[in-house]
């Protein structure tokens, strides 16, 4: 059997040939992985964050501390460990659970679809949800919307589209007030959301800076009517800061009926249907660091403050300094080097804090910071801007 012989030209076709296979297979190879490595990175970024687990509560005695404050919401949940609680993180219905924001006046929309817009960024599992006046919706009369309905009607919808905000339109508390008037909606609009198991409220404007706390209290605490942040060290009154309810028909026919009585701010309303420290969020609950943070508390800070400390372990900032009509207003520079923290770290946190909210309100909301007068301020301030709702 005679043995076939390749000729020089042959056996540099087939080399050719083999070289050009083995470019190609590898190029294919390369875009394989990249593909794969893509699809990877693009369904991690749109899968939502699962919680961490809340610290496992310790043992307590008295009198070092009393059941009351031992409690998380409602009663100490019954898992071993953290990992149990990790587990049933996964298992949740996260469509029971949500972040709500109230606004009654058209100046308050932009802060709420910012701290919107940071669970949307944070990858937050919780729906969102925001309460608004319905009188809102009326169709334009033959001369248009104004300026000011234009905008509000243009951030309803960039909260919708943009980061998948649930709009819920709601009447005024009480059956036939007027409805153009702030005080005519309240708080208490909440406990009608009775679609859901568990709702946080966060009292704007401010700064969120990490929900994972704030998603380890949603998921893993019990259903209590009410949760409110201490207003003070002691637990002997409760704040507006963070609220986290169970929403349900009877809890908003007795708000309603108690608010019928008497005008009264938001506040004194849930004083005198929750009590305290009872409906509080429990010590422990809140000891993954700074949950609620003021930033007029800056301007006090110690010596020993630090500002990269104190960003990593702090999940809200609601700024609030009493001299301020609101982070929304440009206030002169002058104005802002008197009202800053003197020590050099908190002045970085506080400054850094302000610049981030002017940033954010032109990126979600397109707007700039609004022109500052001092006749605004005092107008602003008989007003009681500062105060409780």
């Amino acid at each position: 059997m005679g043995r076939l012989l390749l000729t020089s030209g042959q056996v540099s076709v087939i080399l050719s040939a083999i070289i050009v296979f083995a470019f190609t297979f590898a190029l294919f190879l390369s875009g394989y992985v990249l593909q794969q490595r893509y699809v990877h990175n693009l369904q991690a970024a749109i899968k939502p964050r699962v919680p961490k687990a809340l610290p496992v509560p310790k043992q307590i005695e008295p009198p070092t501390l009393d059941e009351k404050w031992a409690r998380p919401v409602g009663e100490r949940p019954q898992v071993e460990d953290t990992m149990a609680q990790y587990v049933n993180g996964q298992e949740l219905d996260w469509s029971r659970l949500g972040y709500v924001q109230v606004v009654r006046e058209h100046v308050e929309l932009c802060s709420a679809v910012m701290l919107l817009s940071d669970l949307h960024r944070m990858k937050s599992p919780a729906r969102r949800v925001l309460l608004f006046p319905k009188l809102w919706l009326q169709e334009a009369e033959d001369n248009g919307y104004s300026a000011e309905m234009s905008t509000t009607r243009r951030l309803l919808g960039t909260a919708a589209r943009r980061y998948g905000v649930t709009l819920i339109p709601m009447e005024p508390i009480l059956d036939g007030a007027d409805g153009t008037l702030p005080s005519s909606y309240s708080l208490a609009s909440l406990y009608s959301l009775v679609d859901y198991e568990r709702l946080i409220y966060l009292q704007g404007p401010g700064v969120l800076l990490d929900a994972s706390s704030l998603d380890s209290l949603l998921a893993f605490s019990k259903s209590e009517p009410m949760a409110a942040y201490p207003a003070t060290p002691e637990r002997n009154d409760m704040s507006m800061s963070l609220l986290m309810i169970h929403p349900t028909q009877a809890s908003f026919q007795q708000l309603k009926a108690m608010r019928s009585t008497k005008p009264t701010s938001d506040l004194d309303l849930f004083r005198e249907a929750f009590t305290v420290p009872g409906s509080l969020i429990s010590e422990w609950s809140l000891s993954m660091g700074n949950v609620v943070y003021e930033s007029q508390d800056l301007r006090t800070a110690s010596n020993s403050f630090n500002a990269t400390a104190f960003e990593q372990s702090t999940t809200f900032v609601r700024l609030s300094d009493p001299e301020i009509p609101g982070p929304e207003y440009d206030i002169p520079y002058s104005t802002r080097v008197k009202l800053r923290p003197q020590n050099e770290q908190a002045q970085e946190a506080w400054s850094k804090l302000y610049e981030r909210f002017r940033q954010q309100r032109m990126e979600v909301c397109g707007l700039d910071l609004e022109y500052y007068s001092p006749l605004v301020l005092a107008g602003l301030a008989a007003g009681g801007v500062n105060d409780e709702l």
